[in-house]
């Protein structure tokens, strides 16, 4: 680094007083002549003076080069031994003597000075392969820094800033920045945000080189200052810069965009919640009314009505189980979906889950249930293993045709029990499976167009499953039907 204003003063003045002392002393040019102490000590001091400004930039410039960017660590050292090199040859050739008037003493200078000259020149301008071979030892660190640039960066700032600390290492800046697309400092190293902000609408002390960042939210620039050991920029550093401004681009753009999705599920969640806990007490208030009306408590109905009540109240049961499916997708997203188990006969609970929906058959399609001779024991919460079973043959009768079969089996099987839902409906290719397990995951095509739902029922029977150690599988093709598969452990004790 640059010397100080006090040691150059210090320095300056001690050169200033070696060479009043060697004018004192009158040194005689004749080598073999006597001097006297004063003399002596006045030659010991011109030599000293003289160490300490040649070999000084040697110790600097090597001690320098510790901890640097492998490129310019190599710059360094490489100038730094060709310093010492012609700095020695000149030495050695001075106080030869007779022996450097041989032939052979005079090749060998040569040959150093040979060595020493690509030194220098590999210091101030090293081509390309050679840099390659320099950057070489820190190609793994690169690799993982654009490996964490890309994946685990929490926010932009976080994000910008592991991104300076590469881009000053890979051309050995001393400084540098991100200016945002709104024309603010995303992030600055090695400079406060005020000087950053200077440097970019203005023109700076030190050489920079700034290169584009294409944003979503519009053009944005990386710059980097040079530093006292980077004094210019090549077009190396510039090739360098490119290839990492567009992984950071896109690590800038990743973080943007998982930001607004987050954003958007929130407001998803926030719906739901809210739409779900709106919309159940009216229609809790509607299905009382339409249950008083089917009972005959508010009097005598026409017949005609009374013909499409039951279709009435099977609506409002499906109304009422979507708002179900919302109200616990939104628990579940906020991480207030707590089990409420109890050791139960997930046989007796099957059955009556789909006694529930018989409402829903309107003399449509007929549901059989193969149920097993004994009990069928396990650590469950009724309310939402019920919600498994109705959603399953819920969907199982919404996607099948007037009068196919749905058959739901009951199947112990060691540890596990297996809940078993087979409909003859128009089936799921292949590649559309993994969207039915996610959130308002639908599959829309010409057969599924006209049929209602909210995308939540199978995402959330999956979550219920594995919440109770267990799994939700499918095997389906298209118009040959589907099969869901529930998996539950067995409670054996008791």
């Amino acid at each position: 680094m640059p010397l100080g204003t006090t040691p150059k003063w210090v320095i300056t003045a001690g050169l200033a007083l070696v060479a009043v002392i060697a004018m004192v002393a009158a040194l005689p040019t004749d080598p073999n002549a006597t001097r006297t102490p004063f003399q002596v000590g006045a030659t010991l001091a011109i030599v000293l003076a003289w160490i300490l400004c040649v070999g000084e930039p040697i110790v600097r410039l090597g001690i320098a080069s510790i901890g640097r960017p492998a490129v310019e660590g190599a710059r360094l050292r490489a100038l730094s031994l060709g310093y010492a090199g012609l700095i020695g040859a000149l030495i050695v050739g001075q106080v030869s003597g007779s022996a450097g008037q041989s032939q052979s003493f005079t090749v060998a200078t040569d040959i150093v000075v040979l060595v020493v000259v690509p030194l220098l020149y590999a210091s101030f301008s090293a081509p390309s392969w050679l840099r390659r071979i320099w950057a070489y030892p820190e190609q793994d660190e690169i690799r993982r820094a654009l490996h964490d640039l890309l994946l685990y960066s929490p926010d932009r700032a976080s994000l910008a800033k592991k991104a300076l600390e590469w881009a000053t290492r890979l051309v050995g800046g001393a400084a540098a920045f991100i200016v945002d697309a709104d024309g603010s400092i995303l992030a600055a190293r090695g400079v406060s945000a005020e000087e950053a902000k200077r440097i970019s609408t203005g023109t700076p002390a030190a050489p920079t080189i700034s290169l584009p960042l294409d944003l979503e939210e519009g053009k944005g620039t990386m710059t980097i200052v040079a530093g006292p050991f980077t004094p210019v920029f090549g077009q190396y550093e510039l090739s360098l810069l490119r290839g990492y401004s567009v992984s950071i681009t896109a690590g800038l753009n990743r973080v943007s965009l998982t930001g607004r999705i987050a954003s958007l599920e929130k407001a998803k969640t926030e719906f739901l919640n809210l739409a779900s806990h709106e919309l159940r007490a009216p229609m809790t208030v509607i299905k009382g009314y339409l249950t008083m009306l089917a009972a005959g408590t508010l009097g005598a109905m026409p017949e005609r009505a009374e013909k499409v009540l039951p279709m009435l109240v099977a609506k409002s049961d499906e109304v009422t189980s979507m708002l179900e499916q919302m109200l616990e997708a939104s628990r579940l997203e906020e991480g207030k979906f707590a089990l409420k188990r109890q050791r139960s006969d997930i046989a007796d609970l099957t059955e009556a889950a789909i006694r529930e929906m018989q409402p829903l058959l309107s003399d449509k399609n007929q549901v059989t249930f193969d149920r097993p001779a004994a009990e069928v024991t396990s650590n469950v919460d009724p309310d939402r293993y019920q919600i498994v079973v109705r959603n399953l043959v819920s969907n199982a009768i919404k996607y099948s045709p007037s009068g196919a079969p749905v058959m739901v089996k009951l199947l112990p099987n060691g540890k596990m029990a297996r809940l078993i839902v087979v409909d003859r409906g128009v089936g799921i290719a292949q590649e559309d499976q993994p969207r039915l397990f996610t959130r308002f995951g639908r599959i829309e095509n010409r057969s599924t167009m006209h049929t209602s739902g909210t995308g939540l029922g199978l995402w959330l029977s999956r979550e219920i499953a594995r919440m109770h150690d267990g799994d939700l599988k499918v095997d389906s093709e298209v118009g040959l039907g589907s099969t869901f598969t529930l998996e539950i452990p067995i409670d054996h004790k008791g």
